[in-house]
């Protein structure tokens, strides 16, 4: 596989840090205008420029073959981190440097893919999981919200997004911190779309729904997964019983407080074999959905250690795909296809499916460069290889 284009990574580690003993938490700027009190200046990519005075940054980031490194170096006020050329941040960027060099990105100001890690704890243990659980204490949900709360005050007017997304883990494990974040973003862009992926099972707590419907308002939107139609394929899936029932009254909540639902719906062994039956039900009892999200499996986490349970060749159930779609919308429900080439699936399904692969872990297969479909592809995740390969009917569209 190959890159879709420079991901510019989301972390990073220095070469080298000068005069930096403490954690730095600040908005990127790339130039001294766009520089506020306290703010870490990049350098990167603009080796040619004067050196600025840059007297009110908190830190300087500077390339490795930047020639004004010796000077740099020189002063020893302002904390230097050093890195590779290719480590490219951008101006709106919220970004974290620890006195060891790492570099962590929060914020990404140019992409279209932002997401806020809430925790990464979780009541549920699915099968197919590709960034399986860790336990937190309370504390560290504390500190969790803390840094999200930071972030969002950083992120400037210009850069702030159109649609933001809260993950996890499950993210209703901060309880009551969850619902400040929500209300914090609702309060700091009123057009923000406020997308809470959330396996819906906390939302079962009637007055806890209602405070988040409350905090969210009509900018909340619940991606909420279910992967069977019956609790015995659902509890299965998500390895905990009595999460069908918790998940159906999460929804039933989220209807009667006015939440929109996107149902997510992972593909794999144990969902593609009754997606009918499941697409029926859904038509029948949640009327009330958004849209319904059929999602290709990423390969990763327990989706790699449990893949013989788990994985099926997207080819293998094209059909099935297929007849949920025209289920759906034969009764009205908005459906999209996620994560699956257009080459995999049939040609009735093509007009449903989405560009959803976030940019950072997007890359092509190299038959891909001779697609005239691509540029309206999802391509695959980065975790597709020669080993956990996705498909092995990868068929690039060459002619009319």
């Amino acid at each position: 596989m190959i890159p879709a284009q420079d991901t510019l990574f989301l972390s990073v580690h220095a070469r080298e840090v000068l005069h930096f003993d403490v954690p730095l938490f600040g908005r990127v700027a790339t130039s001294i205008g766009s520089l506020s009190s306290g703010g870490i200046l990049s350098l990167c990519g603009k080796q040619d420029d004067v050196l600025p005075e840059a007297y009110q940054a908190a830190a300087i980031i500077c390339a490795a073959d930047d020639p004004r490194l010796d000077v740099l170096k020189a002063q020893n006020r302002i904390p230097l981190i050093v890195v590779e050329r290719d480590a490219i941040f951008s101006d709106g960027d919220v970004i974290t440097i620890s006195p060891r060099g790492r570099i962590h990105r929060l914020f990404r100001a140019l992409s279209r893919n932002n997401a806020l890690l809430v925790t990464e704890d979780c009541n549920n243990l699915c099968v197919m999981c590709p960034q399986p659980p860790k336990p937190e204490s309370a504390a560290r949900h504390a500190v969790n919200e803390q840094r999200i709360v930071q972030t969002l005050d950083l992120i400037d007017d210009l850069h702030f997004p159109d649609s933001l997304c809260l993950t996890g883990g499950e993210p209703t494990m901060l309880g009551d911190g969850l619902i400040r974040i929500v209300e914090k973003i609702k309060n700091r862009a009123p057009r923000t779309l406020i997308h809470l992926l959330t396996n819906g099972r906390a939302l079962c707590d009637t007055t806890y729904t209602q405070r988040l419907a409350c905090a969210g308002g009509d900018q909340l939107l619940a991606g909420i997964p279910l992967f069977g139609h019956v609790a015995d394929i659902h509890d299965y899936v998500v390895q905990r019983q009595g999460a069908f029932e918790q998940t159906m009254a999460g929804l039933l909540n989220c209807f009667r407080y006015g939440i929109d639902v996107e149902l997510r719906i992972v593909l794999q062994k144990d969902t593609v074999q009754h997606l009918t039956a499941l697409a029926e039900f859904i038509a029948h009892n949640l009327f009330f959905v958004k849209h319904v999200a059929l999602m290709g499996m990423e390969n990763m986490g327990f989706a790699r250690l449990n893949r013989d349970r788990v994985f099926i060749d997207p080819w293998d159930y094209r059909d099935e795909l297929s007849q949920a779609i025209n289920l759906f919308a034969l009764y009205g429900v908005d459906v999209r296809v996620f994560n699956l080439p257009l080459c995999v699936v049939n040609s009735d399904t093509r007009r449903y499916c989405a560009q959803s692969i976030s940019d950072f872990k997007n890359v092509w297969h190299p038959q891909c460069a001779r697609c005239r479909k691509r540029e309206i592809c999802c391509g695959f995740f980065n975790s597709t290889t020669e080993k956990f390969f996705l498909t092995h009917h990868i068929r690039p569209f060459t002619a009319e």
